[in-house]
């Protein structure tokens, strides 16, 4: 609540983001069709809005797709994954919100979102970050992308 958490993403997608960084600013409201629940871009002031804002910049683009570093500014359920399809760039593998399930000309194994890096208070040491290293599926779909 206090945004005192920087968190960091990456996320493979089909094709570059235009422009290539900016910043989302779409309200999310959360839906539930039987037992599942999503998020659907609404108006600012539709009932049950929540405001929510994401940062978004293309690390790395060919004509296979793009890399895209994401910060989420807020903290709403699925923000960064329905933000990237609202601009027309669905994560890879996301199915619920439109992503391919090919890439490169392999089949995406999951949903390619990685948690790349936290920056957060410490009590001790002021701020710490803590990295985590691209899996293994993500660093293959990424390379055979030559990204």
């Amino acid at each position: 609540q206090d945004r005192k958490f920087q968190k960091t993403y990456r996320a493979i997608v089909s094709a570059a983001p235009e422009p290539r960084q900016g910043q989302i600013d779409a309200a999310l409201r959360r839906e539930e069709i039987g037992r599942e629940a999503y998020m659907r871009i609404v108006a600012d002031d539709a009932e049950g809005a929540q405001a929510s804002q994401s940062r978004y910049r293309t690390l790395a683009a060919n004509e296979e797709g793009a890399v895209v570093e994401l910060e989420p500014l807020t903290g709403r359920m699925h923000q960064l994954r329905v933000h990237m399809a609202h601009i027309g760039r669905p994560l890879v593998g996301d199915v619920r919100y439109g992503g391919a399930l090919t890439f490169a000309g392999r089949g995406a194994p999951r949903l390619m979102l990685h948690a790349a890096k936290l920056n957060f208070p410490h009590p001790l040491e002021g701020r710490m970050t803590i990295e985590a290293p691209e899996p293994q599926d993500f660093a293959d779909l990424r390379a055979a992308a030559g990204l």
